[in-house]
């Protein structure tokens, strides 16, 4: 199985010098899937090596700042790159709610914005493996994913 976890932000809420705010790529055959977006998860792909790829999904944990903030110019970087292909987005309740607040910022963007706000135990499947959404324990709506 071609499976690779690149950790792109490990620094939870306050960035250091070495560390960015939370983000990891799930690379699985031809797959890229994105687990959160924190502020800078676009240099952090750049300075990976990984380059700044287009990801078919990106799954948020919850809707704390840190965990998100990196979204709207990664979604404008994407646009201004030409893409025609959805994006899925997923997360805990109040992902709608949270784009909503974000799209003045976001503005239009060329390709669908595919959002599922997802309750644990929900599975998104895929070719040869699924995605199950868990409850964490996070003192807000906040879920974890099993790659099964």
């Amino acid at each position: 199985m071609d499976l690779s976890v690149l950790f792109l932000g490990t620094a939870a809420s306050a960035p250091t010098a070495r560390r960015g705010l939370p983000a990891s790529l799930i690379r699985r055959g031809g797959d890229r899937i994105l687990i959160d977006c924190g502020e800078g998860t676009q240099r952090q792909m750049l300075r990976s090596g990984a380059g700044l790829v287009d990801v078919e999904e990106i799954l948020l944990t919850h809707c704390h700042a840190d965990h998100f903030l990196g979204l709207p110019g990664l979604l404008k970087t994407f646009g201004l790159r030409g893409r025609e292909t959805p994006l899925r987005l997923h997360g805990p309740a109040g992902l709608g709610g949270l784009m909503q607040t974000m799209a003045p910022v976001i503005g239009r963007l060329p390709f669908p914005l595919e959002l599922r706000e997802l309750r644990p135990g929900d599975e998104l499947p895929h070719d040869g493996y699924s995605i199950v959404a868990f409850e964490t324990d996070h003192g807000v709506r906040a879920l974890g994913y099993d790659l099964v």
